[in-house]
């Protein structure tokens, strides 16, 4: 059996018992933390005269039916706990003939007509920590109501009918063969709460469906759901239309939040509360439930035919990355012909850079900086029309990217742990090995066959890593710097036209190395499998210099050149 969903009022729990098993702790809720919130959020809700329907919600009251009229309580036992207090208070204060109240049942604890019979009475609840709780409640409740009164005296009659009548519960009904206590451990011990795309789903499956088609379209419901969930859970087609991993366990809540529109500050459960509008507004006919999933499953192959369509996968998976709306990019799909929103998204993504590229600097335009050399990335691979290579957006987004010189800054720059960093990215590029501090014979014995003057510098950064002669430092720099031709002045540096995209991790070991230290370092990577940015790797193999000359020094007709490579991708 499906499990059952339903919104229902306060006044509609009144009927019901509940029984709160063994497995679950006592009363705990705080006064300052937990007590206090829910009597302000129930006072300050304001209720819409002009909207009868509109309601205060609180969080799901999961149960499982155990006969007519009773529940066993699986999660909601400290808010339903408060609120039969707040109730028991009014039936002593406000009420000559006590109003009927839910009852609560305890397996191992004292009934429900006991403790709200010593609640009250401090000296019977100290020996008891859940009567302690249960009393301090109270107590505060009390206060709460009394100090409210002298400002307004209709507080409380007020109050009892937002109580009973606009505050509601999302009532979460247990049907399936799931141990109730693996539910209670995934809330409350796990504190995994109940997902928007759970309650939607639960919203859907158990909704009355003409009888000769109920299983059939909630077996049909059910099927498209795990199929649009297994294509959202591969990582190639969630990172080009998301680029959180963690924000969803199920990932079509992504899209059901797209569809509402949901704020960045909303509350927890504002995406069901919309879907359950929609269906409760429309009398949940068998085609009002066709059209919303319709339009969920329409919602779906428009990213489908984005992600099938190269172009389009590229150009939104870019837009993505430097988080445009993925909802703004649906909407304007719906309003145009493809090849016109191509072109419109082409537009939207040169216009995520402010500046023009040649004065964009790494000290004073870092976000345009980064924009630029992705969109130059995405571009060059959606230029070759006879490529079938994509841009790997789960690489990308799993990953944290720095703004790279390509060739290095000064060594004045280079201080504390950098200084060993560079060093040993040098001794690596010689001895193809790095120092750990205990493979001294190792290195030595790999740098046998270099050149003396190779074997001399080896040595010199073997003494700045053993901090034996740290004074050297710029002197061997200096020699390094002569060596790897790297001795000419480079005009600004900070410009576009010597940086690219680096993963952190390799960022922050070669950011000072010499140029062609980071070409043989970044060339074994991609030996390895590991991810490189095509234009990072033609950068390092100097792919877009017209001249070649030597491939081991970078110079300002190479930067040149690549800033106009870049210009020309850009604008194309």
């Amino acid at each position: 059996m499906q499990n059952f969903l339903n919104i229902k009022s306060i006044g509609e729990l009144l009927k019901y018992s509940f029984n709160i098993p063994s497995y679950q702790r006592g009363y705990r809720w705080q006064v300052k933390y937990q007590v206090k919130p829910l009597l302000e959020d129930i006072w300050s809700y304001e209720i819409d005269y002009a909207n009868p329907e509109a309601f205060y919600c609180l969080q799901p009251v999961v149960v499982k039916k155990v006969s007519e009229n009773l529940y066993e309580l699986i999660d909601g036992q400290q808010r339903l706990t408060t609120i039969l207090l707040i109730l028991h208070y009014f039936n002593q204060t406000e009420f000559k003939t006590p109003k009927k109240h839910y009852s609560l049942h305890f397996e191992t604890r004292l009934a429900q007509e006991d403790f709200l019979e010593i609640v009250e009475n401090k000296e019977a609840t100290a020996e008891n920590i859940d009567l302690f709780h249960l009393y301090s409640a109270y107590q505060f409740i009390s206060t709460w109501f009394e100090e409210k009164e002298e400002a307004n005296p209709a507080i409380k009659s007020n109050f009892y009918d937002k109580l009973i009548n606009k505050t509601k519960v999302i009532w979460y009904e247990i049907n399936d063969s799931s141990s109730v206590i693996d539910i209670f451990t995934r809330l409350n011990i796990g504190k995994i709460p109940l997902t928007n795309a759970e309650l939607v789903k639960a919203l859907f499956l158990s909704k009355v469906f003409a009888k000769e088609d109920k299983y059939l379209k909630q077996l049909n419901i059910a099927s498209e759901w795990d199929r649009i969930e297994q294509s959202l859970q591969k990582p190639e087609f969630w990172y080009f239309i998301c680029t959180t991993p963690d924000k969803y366990d199920t990932r079509i809540e992504y899209i059901f939040d797209l569809m509402k529109n949901k704020p960045v500050d909303a509350e927890t459960y504002y995406t069901f509360y919309r879907f359950y509008e929609e269906f409760d507004g429309r009398k949940n006919s068998i085609k009002t439930i066709d059209n919303i999933w319709l339009s969920i499953k329409e919602y779906f192959l428009s990213f489908e035919e984005w992600f099938q369509d190269r172009e389009l996968y590229h150009l939104i998976g870019y837009l993505t990355s430097v988080s445009k709306n993925v909802q703004t990019i649906h909407e304007l799909s719906r309003q145009t012909s493809k090849l016109k929103f191509k072109e419109k998204l082409r537009t939207i993504a040169r216009e995520t850079i402010t500046k023009a590229i040649t004065e964009l600097n790494f000290e004073d335009n870092k976000r345009d900086v980064k924009n630029a050399l992705l969109l130059f990335n995405v571009l060059t691979i959606i230029n070759n029309k006879k490529s079938s290579i994509r841009f790997p957006f789960n690489h990308y987004h799993n990953q944290r990217w720095d703004i790279e010189h390509i060739r290095s800054q000064t060594s004045k720059e280079i201080t504390g742990k950098d200084k060993e960093n560079w060093a040993n990215t040098c001794l690596q590029y010689f001895s193809g090995v790095l120092y750990d501090g205990s493979n001294e014979t190792d290195i030595l014995a790999h740098c046998d066959t270099l050149s003396e003057t190779e074997k001399e510098y080896c040595h010199r950064l073997l003494k700045i890593l053993k901090k034996e002669d740290d004074v050297q430092f710029d002197a061997l720099y200096a020699d390094l710097t002569l060596y790897f031709g790297e001795n000419d002045d480079l005009e600004d540096i900070d410009n576009l036209s010597n940086l690219t995209l680096l993963d952190e991790t390799t960022n922050r070991m070669y950011k000072n190395a010499f140029f062609p230290v980071k070409r043989s370092h970044i060339i074994n990577k991609e030996k390895q499998g590991v991810f490189i940015p095509l234009c990072t790797k033609n950068v390092f193999l100097k792919a877009y210099s017209r001249k070649l000359g030597e491939v081991m020094y970078w110079n300002a007709n190479d930067a040149n050149d690549y800033l106009q490579e870049i210009e020309n991708t850009l604008n194309k």
